[in-house]
């Protein structure tokens, strides 16, 4: 501050109004913010451009096709174990409620079902 106090008049006629008024200390506060915020907005408005849905659908398609064969099995193999863990909850085919909590935890903490018995196993060590 003290490189700004030296270099700019400007900056100490500002800092000797404003020690001496608080209402133009508020209206500096103001002003700063509304400037600071008019520039965020600027800035986010015309470096993001708005897409339509057909935009955005054709981006993520062009994404899919560009992606490898790994990152597709796993995207495969992901949905359908969340499939079986929704239906599995969904059903409450006279299962308890706390092996239903315990297969959710079990989910959220990396592991997943492994065959119809309801086993869980951790995959690739995470």
């Amino acid at each position: 501050m003290s490189f700004i106090w030296e270099a700019s008049p400007l900056w100490r006629k500002i800092v000797r109004e404003t020690r001496d008024s608080k209402p133009l200390f508020l209206v500096f506060i103001l002003g700063t913010t509304a400037a600071s915020t008019l520039a965020w907005y600027c800035s986010e408005r015309f470096t993001n451009p708005t897409m339509t849905e057909e935009q955005k659908k054709e981006i993520l398609n062009r994404l899919r096709k560009k992606s490898g064969l790994d990152s597709q099995i796993v995207s495969e193999v992901n949905k359908t174990r969340l499939k079986e863990l929704l239906r599995e909850v969904s059903m409450k085919d006279g299962t308890s409620t706390e092996k239903q909590e315990k297969r959710w935890r079990d989910a959220l903490d990396g592991r997943t079902t492994g065959d119809k018995d309801g086993t869980t196993k951790r995959h690739f060590g995470w």
